[in-house]
């Protein structure tokens, strides 16, 4: 049986203590501010450009955080910023987290629900075959607020200015495996 996939949500990236992307995709690419989640220690930021979002996970201090410090992720730990994970829309997340467990997925983070006055949210977080990368499974059906449960909405961020760069959603996304193999790459 096929998972039952809507869309890609969001992308996830992770940076380490003190980069400065969120600046970078605002400046560039026009992506807007439009919820914050913060805790002593970490900072979500989600960026939008019509259907497309980008989730910016920041340590606020050098010191290890946990994976649970960060909602609908996982914390990689990289040295270096990178592209983590990517959120799908699907219908029945316990059912396709207990599925992919039964094809040897790792679990990372079990089917949670999230609320707040804009309704509710189940969520779990599978790793791919992707080393690096892992997948959060995202039913959004009985929710209605701006982003997703714990996060703040921004008041007042600025609308995109007219200069042609438009990016309206995600159509699709390719991985690129890194390999170590010494022989990888060499002719015969």
């Amino acid at each position: 049986m096929a998972a039952s996939l809507s869309r890609p949500f969001f992308i996830s990236l992770h940076l380490p203590y003190r980069q400065g992307w969120a600046q970078h995709l605002a400046n560039t690419f026009r992506f807007q501010p439009v919820a914050v989640r913060e805790t002593p220690r970490v900072r979500q930021l989600a960026l939008r450009q019509e259907s497309a979002i980008f989730l910016v996970n920041e340590r606020l201090a050098p010191a290890s955080t946990s994976s649970c410090d960060f909602l609908y992720d996982v914390d990689p730990q990289p040295t270096l910023g990178t592209a983590s994970n990517v959120c799908f829309e699907v219908d029945d997340v316990p059912g396709l987290c207990k599925r992919l467990q039964s094809q040897g997925c790792s679990l990372l983070v079990p089917p949670t629900e999230l609320s707040d006055d804009g309704g509710s949210v189940t969520y779990g977080v599978v790793s791919s075959v992707v080393g690096n990368i892992s997948h959060t499974l995202l039913d959004r059906s009985c929710y209605q607020g701006p982003f997703l449960p714990g996060f703040q909405p921004i008041q007042g961020a600025l609308s995109a200015t007219g200069d042609g760069i438009k990016i309206t959603h995600f159509d699709h996304i390719t991985y690129l495996p890194i390999f170590s193999s010494p022989t990888l790459g060499q002719g015969a």
